[in-house]
């Protein structure tokens, strides 16, 4: 989809998000051709979960190793993991930042699961609000992991904020927001008022927008090209293409060419 506006001030929330599926294509639901979210057991909602929680400061390379020999070892399992021993759970999720604790933490979530609801399946249907605040009692769960979960497990229409998200908008749409100092639920609400309230939608922007930051927008930005050859999904792109969003961007329209190319590399 292409649109002809390009004032960084005027861009749209929507128009952002068209311009980042034209370019990577459908990263999340049914029509993903190249899945943002790799899903290796018969247990999405609980391997989902144990991934928000381990992602927290942690590379998701480090992550997929992690998640794979819990799956290995048969704890993407609600009982095996309120059950496991967490020495070797750690052991298990090395080398993920914090792993003792998230070791520790993972058990105790599964534990809570079970004497709460008995299982994960019965406490995603719970209503959103209610449940997000049950959920942020809860250790190793902060806003952004309990609105990975809400709507990535259990297809609840919040819109996660983090790093990336910020880093995107303060580049693209700058003079609507101090997007990296605001607080998480004014960014969430500045984006989702422009948005319907649908989970897939949510759940597909928010994986392009870390595509379009593990690939272009990163602390270095790569605007002009190649993409860096770390992404979340398997897709392939041309060495030589650029930034979707670059043309909208101001950072890349105030840099200049010299500064862009010390950047881009």
């Amino acid at each position: 989809m292409m649109m002809a506006q390009t004032d960084p001030g005027k861009l749209t929330v929507i128009e952002i998000y068209h311009r980042l599926v034209a370019h990577f294509g459908p990263l999340h639901g049914p029509q993903a051709t190249s899945p943002w979210w790799p899903i290796i057991s018969d247990n999405p909602p609980l391997e989902i979960l144990i991934g928000a929680v381990l992602v927290q400061q942690t590379r998701w390379e480090t992550v997929a190793g992690a998640v794979e020999r819990m799956h290995a070892a048969g704890l993407i399992e609600l009982a095996a993991l309120a059950n496991a021993d967490a020495g070797n759970l750690a052991k298990l999720i090395y080398p993920c930042a914090f792993y003792r604790q998230k070791a520790s933490g993972l058990i105790a979530l599964a534990r809570v699961i079970q004497e709460r609801y008995r299982d994960l399946a019965t406490m995603l249907s719970r209503p959103t609000a209610a449940l997000r605040a049950e959920l942020l009692q809860l250790p190793r769960i902060g806003p952004e992991t309990a609105d990975v979960i809400l709507l990535y497990a259990g297809q609840h229409p919040l819109f996660v904020v983090d790093a990336y998200t910020r880093r995107i908008f303060a580049r693209v749409v700058p003079d609507r927001l101090a997007w990296e100092r605001a607080s998480y639920a004014l960014v969430q609400q500045e984006i989702t008022e422009e948005l319907p309230a649908n989970p897939q939608l949510f759940a597909d922007f928010h994986a392009q927008l870390n595509e379009l930051a593990a690939r272009y927008c990163l602390v270095r930005p790569r605007c002009d090209g190649p993409p860096a050859r770390r992404g979340y999904s398997r897709l392939r792109e041309e060495a030589g293409a650029g930034c979707p969003l670059r043309t909208v961007c101001a950072w890349y329209r105030e840099a200049g060419v010299e500064q862009r190319s010390t950047y881009t590399g």
